[in-house]
């Protein structure tokens, strides 16, 4: 009688791995573990709500979060292979990879428009009054450099003569520099933008409103991997998609809130849903990068902009077009 029933259990569990070969591999295999470095900022935390919202566990990844301030930092873990994919602004990466570190290849973003304001403290109220005033960024060379630098040619000021760009920290450090008279402007993203109205705080020009289209918080990955574990790339990218349609659903509003509260180690719910409700409109769709933001950033660079660069080559976009097909198989 055992003899029996262990024939026809082997004669199920061949049966099962000659119709579906994948399915007993992928149960041995087990969740694909990634290391994943991201930046603290408002678009980002789109990533931490799907991660929190276990929208990568559906698809087999079990994702390890890893805040790394600095962008060189993080590109450097990911030419080391210390990391695979990560979240990661423009300008650094795409300065690295113009430098020659063409393994680096942008296949998405979860902030692909900017979404920052240049906010000044009280001793400056007027534009002219910003001249020759210390600008708090990040890091000289991050995106925020990139992004205060910008805001002063849109105001019609020259970055180099007419003001003091200096490294000051994240956002929370240069609010708190703001905040003392340390520096007397700097560029924030929500929720900072609350804030600003409730000080009181000038805004001098909220880029947001501009049609310029810029990599704030593109998904970054290498080539090797990309032709090593194509699909773990492609449930990455599904994945984080989920969490972006999670994040935007109003029925979820207090657990995203709740996520939005861990990532920013804070419980100032009137900030939180600041966030929520800022980065719900400016990123509606699917996590789209275009050719566009990388060109951007090489023509107002001025030594990129002589290098005659082609941002395109910087692009893999088969996993966004995989993604919107599939989603348009499934009429969402």
């Amino acid at each position: 009688m055992l003899n029996r029933v262990l024939g026809i259990w082997l004669s199920v569990v061949c049966f099962i791995s000659l119709l579906f070969p994948s399915f007993l591999f992928a149960q041995a295999k087990g969740p694909r573990e990634l290391r994943v470095p991201y930046p603290l900022g408002g678009s980002t935390s789109y990533f931490w709500v799907a991660y929190r919202s276990g929208s990568f566990e559906k698809y087999g990844l079990k994702i390890q979060p890893i805040y790394i301030r600095g962008g060189r930092a993080a590109v450097q873990a990911l030419l080391a292979r210390e990391a695979l994919v990560e979240l990661q602004g423009g300008s650094t990466s795409i300065s690295a990879w113009a430098q020659g570190a063409k393994e680096l290849t942008f296949i998405g973003a979860v902030g692909n428009r900017l979404d920052y304001v240049l906010i000044t403290g009280p001793s400056v109220r007027r534009v002219e009054e910003l001249k020759g005033k210390k600008i708090g960024v990040s890091q000289i060379g991050a995106s925020s450099d990139f992004v205060a630098r910008f805001a002063l040619r849109q105001l019609g000021f020259n970055p180099d003569k007419d003001a003091t760009i200096i490294g000051v920290g994240g956002a929370g450090e240069r609010w708190a520099a703001l905040s003392g008279g340390h520096i007397e402007a700097s560029v924030f993203q929500p929720p900072f933008t609350l804030l600003a109205r409730k000080f009181g705080y000038p805004v001098l020009i909220d880029l947001s409103k501009m049609d310029f289209h810029y990599a704030i918080s593109g998904v970054l990955t290498i080539r090797s991997f990309i032709r090593s574990e194509p699909e773990t790339v492609m449930n990455f990218m599904r994945g984080l998609a989920d969490g972006m349609d999670f994040y935007r659903d109003e029925k979820n509003k207090e657990k995203v809130i709740r996520f939005l509260g861990e990532y920013y180690k804070s419980n100032a719910t009137e900030e939180l849903e600041e966030t929520r409700r800022a980065y719900s409109q400016l990123t509606p769709g699917l996590p789209v990068i275009t050719a566009k933001s990388i060109d951007n950033v090489i023509s107002n660079d001025k030594v990129l902009a002589g290098m005659n660069l082609n941002g395109a080559d910087m692009l893999d976009l088969t996993f966004l077009e995989r993604l919107a097909a599939e989603r348009k198989a499934k009429q969402r």
